[in-house]
């Protein structure tokens, strides 16, 4: 696959140039990223005139051989490990002779079952059928289908747990070389809260989500001495019963609050995190990271920090954390390796456990919030690094639509430190349900950048690009253009946000730092209460 790139700003990229282009997800980095050592160097022709050029072009009948973007058929002995948005540590197989798949929720506080919190899907594992996009999911090549998943179905072999399926908005999973990503199956989550104090605690509004993004690997790294550095974060939380900040009364929760992370951090060769100034720095860090041990004592392929201390540290303020004892959250680092780079990607396993006896308040535990990060490093980008086309899963199949009362009038104190805040709330049906959001591709011909459908290769948006790092690795955004889901704006034209890279994935944080102010002035002290979190790997 090939881009044709064009001259002027981003409003202007023809979208009828992009057909073919933006077939694959999250995933088709194999067709070889930005970050690739071993390209061929310029070549020398010989020119001619006329006549002396003898025939030119291909001989006539040699048929055109379309690039190979993913293996050339899949089995059970290829697992992909990854991470998801709803903070599941996921492992995943398929067999393409077949069509059948095999997902294992490794680690996971997504819930079975409305109506409760403490039987999740952990360690559960579900088969079911795929077939390749066709229809209005149908990508523009042969190849690029190929390489497409369309979910059908799931369920566990003894047929006690079943994944539901929307059929306009199923999950969507594309393959590469050494990389997949897309949507795995999502849930409804709904809990009434804990009474033993007689109010309730922990509500959690109940929640259909279609899909959840996800991004993982066929190969990943375990030593820690190779992934030790400084790093970019770009990240999304939602936590289910939402804070404080979100009712005008200072108690009032209306559940589902996101929460971006756009942090700097270094990784310690000793696996601890030196976080530098800026909020929410080594915020999914608490005791140093190491290998996991798998259930039979083995050596697991991903690294996980737990709680040091009662608990898990939590991105944003008035983060309900109701615990007891040492919380069981946890974070779990994939560090994924393609075309010989180095991606890492992290996740926050929230947990939840309840217990409405009259003498079982001590075995209560709250501290939930989920979600997922990537690291870049902190080297400057080339403005000539970004360039061509990339496509992958966003926050908006979890997150759209984002309501907020503005500034809270009560405080929250920090530190001692008493700050108004501003929360968002994201309720029922505010997810995008539509496949060429939720899946969008980026087309990059810098200094700006456009967002597209990849199943028509419409323009959904665009966006101007900074190069000036005054944090190394950190490109500044602005929307000149905004995204779209149906009539509702995920982000405005003027939003700003930021970009990074690293190897052949890039990710986009829009409205990543929500500020917090000393002074209750709703007026003038406007949040940024509706993130929005992209994560796409090269196409070419």
């Amino acid at each position: 696959m090939a881009f044709k790139l064009w001259a002027g700003s981003s409003a202007s990229i023809p979208t009828g140039a992009l057909t073919g282009a933006f077939a694959l997800s999250v995933l088709l980095a194999a067709c070889g990223g930005s970050g690739k050592t071993d390209a061929p160097g310029a070549v020398a022709v010989p020119q001619c005139s006329g006549a002396s050029c003898g025939a030119q072009g291909q001989p006539p009948g040699t048929p055109v051989v379309a690039a190979k973007l993913c293996p050339d058929a899949l089995d059970y002995s290829t697992t992909y490990t990854g991470g998801s948005g709803s903070g599941e540590y996921i492992k995943m197989q398929f067999n393409s002779a077949t069509k059948k798949y095999q997902m294992t929720f490794v680690e996971s506080a997504v819930p079975i079952s409305v109506g409760q919190v403490n039987v999740t899907r952990a360690g559960l594992t579900i088969t079911g059928d795929y077939d390749n996009p066709t229809g209005s999911f149908a990508l523009p090549t042969a190849e690029q289908n190929r390489c497409a998943i369309v979910l059908k179905n799931g369920t566990t072999a003894d047929g006690t747990y079943s994944v539901t399926i929307n059929p306009q908005d199923p999950p969507m999973l594309f393959v590469g070389e050494g990389i997949i990503g897309g949507g795995i199956p999502g849930a409804t989550i709904q809990f009434s809260g804990v009474t033993s104090l007689g109010f309730p605690i922990g509500v959690v509004p109940q929640r259909t989500f279609d899909s959840y993004p996800f991004l993982g690997f066929s190969q990943t790294v375990t030593d820690f001495t190779q992934v030790a550095g400084a790093y970019n974060e770009v990240g999304f939380r939602m936590s289910p019963e939402g804070n404080p900040a979100q009712g005008t009364d200072g108690l009032t929760t209306t559940g589902w609050a996101p929460q971006a992370v756009q942090a700097s951090e270094t990784l310690n060769a000793d696996g601890t995190c030196t976080p530098d100034s800026s909020p929410n720095s080594c915020v999914l860090t608490g005791t140093p990271w190491t290998v996991r041990t798998n259930a039979d004592g083995s050596a697991d392929n991903v690294f996980v920090s737990r709680a040091n201390g009662l608990a898990y540290p939590a991105a944003g303020v008035g983060v309900l954390q109701l615990l007891f004892a040492p919380s069981l959250a946890h974070g779990i680092m994939i560090v994924g390796k393609v075309n010989n780079q180095l991606v890492p990607v992290m996740i926050r396993v929230g947990y939840a456990h309840t217990d409405n006896t009259a003498t079982g308040i001590l075995n209560n535990a709250l501290d939930d919030q989920l979600g997922i990060s990537l690291l870049a490093p902190a080297t400057k980008i080339a403005q000539t690094a970004l360039k061509g086309g990339y496509i992958g899963a966003n926050s908006a199949s979890a997150c759209g639509l984002v309501t907020t009362i503005g500034q809270s009038p009560n405080p929250i104190y920090v530190n001692g430190q008493p700050v108004y805040a501003a929360s968002g709330t994201c309720t029922d049906g505010s997810a995008s349900f539509n496949p060429g959001v939720n899946y969008g591709a980026t087309l990059f011909q810098s200094p700006s950048a456009a967002l597209l459908n990849p199943f028509t290769s419409a323009a959904s948006s665009n966006f101007s690009l900074d190069f000036t790092q005054t944090q190394p690795g950190i490109v500044n955004v602005t929307a000149t253009k905004p995204l779209m889901s149906g009539s509702t704006a995920l982000y405005q034209a003027g939003d700003t946000g930021v970009m990074v890279q690293v190897g052949p994935v890039y990710g986009l944080l829009m409205n990543g730092i929500n500020p917090t102010f000393t002074t209750n002035d709703p007026a003038h002290n406007i949040g940024k209460v509706n993130p929005f979190l992209s994560i796409g790997a090269f196409v070419e």
